[in-house]
């Protein structure tokens, strides 16, 4: 038996109406029989999709959109428009099922993302509205009709949803072209509405007027909390509420995704947390992100998961402007915020076939005004005079699932770059990194502004060196990444991509090749400074014995790592084999660099060090003084390795007891600091604790006490707990307490210092016995030496065991 082209559903006695048409389970329209008799006046309803009981009232929006759409005798007319899967659909189906509760109101749905779904739902709305033949009636005559018929209700609502293509409506079409165009065909009578949605920003002022266009974002916090709430039932939420915060931080608040995630923790009985481990696992990221699940709220044939539900809009783009396309496809391997307009500018350079010829700004403007008007990209503020950009992390991750899936499907991308290339990946890739190279200077203070303003775009192109298949130049723009951090003293930062570019380069230079040992150079530094000492040891010693073997005993690199071996061994509290290091490679450096070199004075600068810590101040100074001299003439008044031995120097004179002089150079030092290197670098705060110290050597406790307090804030923030110089920090506030008559306090940080210094430093090194002294001193006499030193004991025990 022949199956029916159509269905029909009798829905008598329903809570909706008699005289309606939803979905029930698939996307045919069910029509009741039979053409309204002439003169009643009952409203009709054409609605594809029930109404959506899960729906989260974006408060904002719905309010918005009855201000531009108020119930009355005139006609309005207003856009939902932003990136698929924003929510424009759900928002413009609750404003039609409000309006249904209207007695006199009929409501029309049309599915208008080409002419053929156009004119399919338009046919059902005559065959609703009993127009005759309608079956029969063909072309513009049919549409006219129903136009004609909705205009003739009493009151009514027009929704066109998936409005993407606005050429269908004539917009950007020339006079006689939009002759053609469906816009003729939309009702505008005194007694109606309609509401369009759109991925394209540019249907506000064309379509509609240019004020009466909404734009739709991500979530609001309270909003996607309550879909997630909502998607995955409210009895399957166990975990903690920062579980389900972090996951929402991780799908930037978008409903698609917050909706896709809520239903597979649902059918899949999974936690937030769980979801959030499937998300950052790179293998099964994808996986996860492509996930769809039945919502009988969208058609089927609809893209309904993360990474495809853009795919319309990219293609369209691919067809109208090849620049727009470029960039957003290059752009999707950079960070996703603070793109500079300059960046753009560059891509588009790089990504000409030409490479003399520049590229026209009215190209350029007009590519991004294309991605901003599909949301693709967002004006995100002004610097420096130009703007900024930014890109929803979901909409990279799903260019760059588009090209992968390309590549394995041997396809290369309509309109590639260069078809000589194995992947439009290794393009892509490959122009955002010659952009960024071009881009990226060399570390200076003039230059740390622009440094800063491509950090995070530079360490992004770390995770992409090998499909790039230029491992040996992205390893170099980490290296100049990594300058910038050691300069702005950011260590925790420099770890990582000094790593990365040791992995790189390691891989494809080996492991002696002069590159490979600057960046095992480079990480023991970050180690260094960061406190880990054990850490930076391996690494200088690697270096040092490497560069012997290939480089030579006097070679300036191997007297270099020598040096800083050195200084490794100072910071460990090894005084001994420190100097023993510093004394074998100065005379060294004497003869193959010369007396004013600066690493030959930075070597005479240590060995004072040395001798302060070892508390022979009066043969430290003169050594100081000498240096500290040479250095002025040579690297000026300003130079970090000036200001770090004018610190040097005061420590020393405030072992001297010459604390007004101390006091002097301490504030010299902080001025200088504050002014190069800025209020946060950790030289600067090293420099607000040393002066701390004097002024409570000077007996000026509450002033000893503030900026005590203000160092070890900034410390905890910049450096973390368990640095040396915030455990320093903590010893030097809990003397200004004591003194200041805050006892309890004050022992209390003590021995969090003690415990901190045992951990990190060692229950040996001179700095963790002072603290320990001074814990002993104050200790009460009810516990006695006896219990702190047991309680050292098995600190000490604790740590040799891990």
């Amino acid at each position: 038996m022949s199956q029916p082209t159509s269905h029909s559903r009798y829905l008598n006695h329903n809570s909706i109406g008699n005289n309606a048409i939803i979905n029930q389970g698939d996307i045919h329209y069910n029509v009741t029989p039979g053409p309204l008799l002439p003169g009643v006046d009952k409203p009709t309803y054409v609605i594809p999709y029930p109404r959506n009981e899960d729906v989260v009232c974006r408060t904002y929006l719905v309010d918005r959109l009855d201000r531009l759409l108020p119930r009355g005798s005139k006609f309005h007319s207003a856009a939902l428009w932003g990136l698929g899967g924003s929510g424009k659909t759900q928002i413009a189906l609750d404003y039609a099922y409000r309006r249904y509760y209207d007695d006199k109101c009929s409501v029309f749905w049309v599915h208008a993302d080409n002419k053929a779904t156009f004119i399919h739902d338009y046919k059902t709305i005559a065959n609703k509205l009993g127009i005759e033949q309608a079956a029969a009636t063909d072309g513009k005559g049919l549409l006219r009709s129903v136009r004609n018929g909705i205009e003739a209700c009493p009151s009514w609502v027009l929704i066109l949803d998936n409005v993407d293509n606005l050429e269908l409506f004539g917009v950007g079409l020339s006079t006689d072209e939009a002759t053609n165009s469906l816009y003729e065909f939309i009702p505008n009578g005194p007694t109606g509405t309609v509401l369009w949605t759109s991925r394209d920003a540019r249907i506000a002022g064309t379509l509609v007027g240019a004020q009466r266009g909404v734009e739709v974002l991500s979530m609001e916090r309270v909003e996607a909390i309550e879909l997630l709430d909502r998607m995955r039932s409210e009895e399957a939420r166990v975990e903690e509420p920062n579980d389900v915060e972090t996951l929402l931080k991780e799908l930037e608040w978008f409903p698609l995704a917050i909706s896709q995630a809520g239903a597979y923790m649902r059918r899949m009985r999974t936690s937030a947390s769980e979801y959030l481990a499937l998300l950052r696992e790179s293998k099964r990221r994808w996986d996860t992100l492509k996930t769809t699940e039945f919502d009988r709220h969208r058609r089927p044939e609809m893209p309904n998961s993360v990474l495809d539900t853009w795919t319309v809009s990219m293609e369209r783009i691919q067809s109208e402007n090849r620049t727009a396309y470029q960039v957003l496809h290059i752009v999707a391997y950079l960070d996703n915020q603070n793109l500079p307009h300059e960046l753009i500018i560059q891509i588009s350079k790089c990504s000409n076939e030409d490479a003399a010829k520049e590229p026209e700004e009215l190209e350029v403007t007009s590519a991004i005004i294309r991605l901003q008007e599909f949301s693709f990209l967002k004006t995100r503020q002004i610097e420096d005079g130009g703007p900024s950009y930014e890109m929803h992390k979901l909409v990279q991750e799903a260019a760059r699932y588009r090209l992968t899936l390309r590549g394995l499907q041997g396809t290369p991308t309509q309109g590639s770059l260069s078809q000589t290339e194995t992947s439009d990946e290794v393009c892509y890739t490959g122009i955002a990194l010659r952009a960024l190279s071009e881009l990226f200077p060399t570390s200076n203070p003039e230059t740390w502004r622009q440094c800063e303003r491509y950090l995070a775009h530079a360490v992004e192109m770390g995770n992409w060196a090998e499909i790039s298949k230029r491992e040996a130049d992205t390893s170099e723009l980490l290296s100049r990444a990594s300058g910038y951090l050691y300069d702005r003293g950011r260590w925790r930062e420099k770890v990582l991509v000094d790593q990365r570019a040791l992995d790189l380069r390691r891989k494809v230079l080996g492991e002696r090749h002069p590159y490979t040992l600057d960046s095992i150079a480079s990480l023991a530094a970050a180690y260094h400074y960061q406190g880990l000492h054990e850490k930076a040891k391996d690494c200088y010693k690697e270096a040092m014995e490497l560069r012997r073997q290939t480089l030579g005993e006097k070679h300036p690199d191997t007297l270099r790592a020598m040096s800083l071996l050195g200084a490794v061994y100072q910071s460990h509290g090894q005084y001994k084999e420190a100097e023993a290091l510093y004394k074998k490679a100065l005379p060294l450096q004497r003869e193959v660099l010369g007396a004013k070199h600066m690493h030959t004075l930075q070597s005479l600068a240590s060995i004072s060090a040395v001798y302060h810590y070892q508390g022979y101040y009066a043969k430290a100074k003169p050594i100081k003084l000498e240096t500290l001299a040479i250095q002025r003439e040579v690297l000026g008044e300003k130079h970090p390795l000036v200001l770090w031995n004018i610190g040097s120097l005061a420590a020393t004179c405030q072992g001297l007891g010459q604390y007004k002089e101390a006091k002097a150079l301490y504030q010299e030092t902080l001025d200088l600091r504050r002014e190069t290197l800025g209020e946060n670098h950790p030289d600067t705060l090293r420099s607000i604790t040393q002066l701390g110290a004097i002024y409570h050597d000077l007996r000026k406790y509450e002033l000893a006490e503030s900026l005590a307090k203000e160092a070890l804030e900034l410390e905890q923030k910049m450096l973390g707990e368990e640095h040396p110089y915030t455990l320093q920090s903590k010893h030097n506030l809990a003397v200004a307490w004591r003194s200041r008559g805050h006892s309890a306090k004050a022992l209390s940080l003590m021995q969090e210092c003690v415990q901190g210094r045992c951990a990190v430093l060692g229950p040996d090194h001179p700095f963790t016995k002072d603290s320990r002294k001074v814990l002993e001193k104050w200790e009460s006499p009810s516990r006695g030496l006896k219990g702190i030193r047991g309680l050292l004991g098995i600190l000490k025990k604790k740590l040799w065991r891990k």
